[in-house]
């Protein structure tokens, strides 16, 4: 059968090549003869004489051994592409030095995928003659829910089946990636040969409530951990925020720097060397204030890009729904989660007070405030949009412990990077997760580690992924 994809780019660096492949796919799946949009993926391999020799064949011939390691990693997110590898290097190497070769998804809605961004929504969900704010964000919201998980999992599957037929692939999800991973394993296990999970456990059976509980808990340690490493920052945040609360701040793209929007900068604190790289920006703003009486245009064009929001709208548009699972009645409501838990007990310094006696302000973690409606320019367009993502109770199914309970360690290996400080997502919830959904039937098998935060597969891929492989391989308990 001829393959059911286009080679739109092919790369040779050295000692990889690159396929660049697209895909055309249903938009809903329960409707294959409906709207139809477009999945970006590049296959990596390394270079071999026998299958990429001829120049001319391979810019149009993808060519995948019968015996290939097909490797898909998942990005993390929601919302967010692969990067195209351009070097031998990173992750991309360990992978291939094991002998896989892997695929890069861009998410549906994502990277040279049919993009999620203003344009495409209002193309696809044109505006009616006479019709309402609300009326437009209800059909917007149908369309935008088909880039869920779900969906994803679909996308992938049809991916799989273009080019292995019926052979199965290996899973490697980071983050949200691995939120989508559980669920592949919820509806396709038996077409999956591993999986390795990387700071991406989802919280099965938690409510957004009780996951931004954690996510605030976890925040404040990295705040705590920030002043104490940058004690005259407690004074400088302030005046910052006081001066942002006084004056009309505008950013290059004509977004509004709130008060909420700088703290927000606080979402790098998960990163390695998220707390430096926030330094330089709040020692930099408070010396211009000194300086010049207000931030140049190069902070506010840092901290413009400091942020996801207006590339990356479906970040915004699913933060909190990520958690909301169809087939768990208690998780189907956020009505804005981590806004309304800013203001619960033990949260008071993360609300900025004009007056408070306390000079440190936290700065938020990832977490979505009604504010970005306001603040961020591309999202200003679908602030009702906003409104029904939050109050919306009909979600697609996610997850079927049933099913994710009975998959052993025979019959498809489960093995999972743990950071013990992970902001993003929590060490103790993953662990109960563990317990709670394979019960002690041997899967899921964890690095557990302090060494990294969330990104460690992209800061020390060698060793990470090799401490999955070593589980995998019965090399480590």
């Amino acid at each position: 059968m001829s393959p059911q994809y286009e080679v739109f780019d092919f790369l040779k660096f050295k000692d990889i090549v690159v396929h660049r492949l697209k895909f055309t796919v249903p938009l809903d799946y329960e409707s294959p003869q409906g709207t139809k949009i477009s999945i970006a993926a590049s296959v990596v391999q390394k270079f071999s004489a026998t299958l990429h020799a001829d120049k001319k064949l391979n810019h149009s011939t993808l060519c995948i051994p019968d015996d290939a390691k097909l490797i898909c990693y998942i990005q993390g997110g929601p919302g967010f592409p692969c990067a195209v590898p351009t070097s031998n290097s990173g992750y991309t190497k360990v992978l291939l030095d094991k002998g896989y070769s892997v695929v890069y998804l861009d998410q549906r809605g994502t990277g040279f995928s049919t993009p999620l961004e203003v344009g495409t929504i209002n193309k696809y969900v044109a505006p009616k003659e006479n019709e309402t704010e609300n009326e437009l964000a209800a059909r917007q919201l149908e369309f935008v829910l088909h880039f869920r998980a779900d969906s994803i999992v679909e996308d992938l599957e049809h991916i799989r089946k273009d080019l292995l037929g019926e052979a199965k692939w290996s899973l490697i999800g980071q983050s949200y990636g691995g939120f989508t991973s559980f669920t592949y394993l919820s509806k396709y296990a038996e077409f999956v040969k591993e999986v390795f999970i990387t700071g991406g456990v989802p919280p099965i059976g938690y409510t957004s409530d009780q996951v931004y509980e954690v996510t605030y808990d976890r925040t404040r340690e990295r705040n705590e951990h920030y002043y104490a490493k940058y004690p005259e920052d407690s004074k400088k945040v302030r005046e910052i925020l006081t001066y942002l609360d006084n004056h009309n701040t505008r950013l290059p793209n004509g977004g509004n720097l709130s008060v909420e929007r700088f703290q927000q900068l606080g979402i790098n604190f998960g990163h390695f060397g998220g707390t430096d790289s926030i330094h330089q920006i709040v020692l930099k703003f408070s010396y211009e204030l000194k300086l010049l009486g207000g931030p140049s245009y190069h902070t506010l064009k840092s901290i413009q890009d400091m942020s996801s929001f207006d590339t990356n709208i479906i970040y915004a548009f699913f933060l909190e729904a990520i958690y909301c699972d169809g087939n768990d009645s208690k998780t189907l409501l956020t009505n804005w989660s981590a806004d309304r838990l800013r203001y619960a007990p033990g949260n008071e310094k993360f609300v900025f007070k004009k007056d408070a006696e306390d000079d440190q302000v936290y700065f938020f973690g990832e977490m979505i405030y009604k504010s970005i409606y306001d603040d961020f320019t591309e999202l200003r367009p679908f602030k009702a949009l906003g409104q029904l993502l939050h109050s919306n109770q009909k979600w697609s199914k996610l997850y079927d412990p049933e099913v994710l309970s009975k998959i052993t360690w025979e019959k498809v290996p489960i093995v999972a990077a743990t950071y013990v400080y992970d902001q993003y997502v929590d060490f103790d919830v993953t662990r109960q997760v563990k317990k709670n959904i394979f019960k002690n039937n041997g899967n899921l098998r964890q690095f557990i580690t302090s060494e990294f935060f969330h990104d460690g597969v992209r800061a020390d891929p060698e060793k990470v992924i090799g401490k999955l492989h070593d589980l995998l391989d019965g090399e480590a308990d």
